[in-house]
């Protein structure tokens, strides 16, 4: 017994098979965030996972470098409130979202500061991560506008804009260690 599929039917199955996934990386959320990871990752920027829990005062440049040794941190000395020496590198992604850069200031060898600079599409998708990863935040009043605060164990604060961005420029989340 032989059992022909009519030519309908296969036409449909194949259009389906092909417009499906374009359909899902085009349409969705999550197709178009995993579409953009892979672009960034062809043009040659690393990932930057990092685990903001686990940050403290303690990490140090080598800490870092050796836990990243595929990102290419340019780091100089600059006198700033926060430390003596300034980390820059541009990366693709951090925790799986698309971002531009990374840059961590430390104070002789201590991390003071971490800023990592996302792209503004993806903020309402990394502020529900930080909820799930690190709880209910506090919302805290700047001059330019109201900023989720979260506090971590080892002695630092996750610090996220409430709401999406205006500028490019003010697409960023800091990790700033707490004061001694």
């Amino acid at each position: 017994m032989t059992l022909k599929l009519p030519r309908s039917y296969k036409l449909l199955l194949s259009l389906a098979l092909v417009i499906g996934p374009i359909t899902w990386l085009m349409f969705t959320e999550d197709g178009k965030r995993r579409s953009d990871l892979f672009l960034l990752h062809i043009l040659g920027n690393p990932s930057f996972n990092i685990a903001y829990d686990k940050l403290s005062p303690a990490v140090t440049e080598a800490v870092i470098r050796a836990q990243f040794p595929k990102v290419d941190f340019q780091c100089q000395a600059v006198e700033t409130p926060i430390g003596d020496r300034l980390c820059a590198a541009k990366i693709a992604s951090f925790n799986g979202l698309p971002a531009r850069s990374t840059q961590l200031y430390f104070a002789g060898e201590q991390l003071r500061m971490l800023q990592l600079g996302f792209r503004r599409v993806y903020h309402e998708m990394l502020e529900r991560s930080l909820r799930e990863g690190l709880g209910k935040p506090l919302e805290e009043s700047t001059a330019r506008q109201p900023v989720l605060v979260w506090t971590t164990d080892l002695g630092g604060q996750v610090m996220l804009p409430a709401d999406r961005p205006e500028a490019r420029e003010d697409a960023a989340l800091i990790w700033l260690a707490r004061p001694d």
